[in-house]
């Protein structure tokens, strides 16, 4: 299975989340749309800051960003 990083960003990686063994990007972007959600219920003054979960793939390349904005 490929591995995945998650990493909180605005203009820069504010936090490392971890990374997961995922079958396929679309249960990466799944994790980072339930990343967000936890993260936005401890922290919801972060919404409407341009911070976003940034989702990475082994090789490094991106995978999808996930803005706080559009969560609801």
């Amino acid at each position: 299975m490929p591995r995945y990083h998650f990493d909180l960003v605005n203009t820069k990686t504010i936090t490392d989340q971890g990374g997961a063994e995922l079958r396929d990007d679309i249960a990466a972007m799944d994790s980072a749309d339930a990343l967000a959600r936890r993260i936005l219920d401890e922290r919801p003054d972060l919404k409407s800051h341009h911070y976003s979960i940034l989702v990475t793939n082994e090789d490094g390349d991106e995978i999808c960003r996930l803005p706080f904005d559009v969560i609801h």
